[in-house]
């Protein structure tokens, strides 16, 4: 797993041990639910074209996670830090984060879809 998600994953791991749902504010610079699902999405296409590139390429220089990472808040006009912080929040509010992530899987799942109908996807051992 690439290094900033690692770190985001830990911190959630200690974010939803330590918060109540009741006990963590708001922030002012919160990104809303329906962006935090864009944002996550193509944070982990982004993970998943670096993954297939390491995969298909395992003697080459691989895509940089940290490139496509950076990339992703680049779009979107993010900092890091903002990011982290939303992430703590919804993680501490796992209604709503399940809420994101259940939309996150539904979008990738129907673009898997549409990949396997125009013969641009092929899963190992599934051919």
């Amino acid at each position: 797993m690439q290094k900033p998600l690692l770190f985001i994953f830990i911190l959630l791991l200690f974010t939803g041990v330590a918060c109540q749902e009741k006990g963590y504010p708001k922030p002012k610079n919160l990104i809303s639910e329906k962006k935090m699902v864009d944002i996550l999405y193509d944070i982990h296409l982004s993970e998943s074209i670096s993954e297939k590139f390491r995969y298909n390429n395992p003697d080459s220089l691989s895509v940089d996670s940290k490139e496509l990472y950076q990339s992703v808040l680049d779009k979107y006009k993010l900092t890091d830090s903002v990011l982290t912080v939303s992430i703590i929040y919804y993680s501490a509010h796992p209604k709503a984060y399940e809420k994101i992530y259940t939309q996150v899987i539904e979008r990738m799942n129907m673009q898997q879809e549409e990949m396997k109908k125009q013969g641009d996807l092929t899963i190992p051992g599934r051919e």
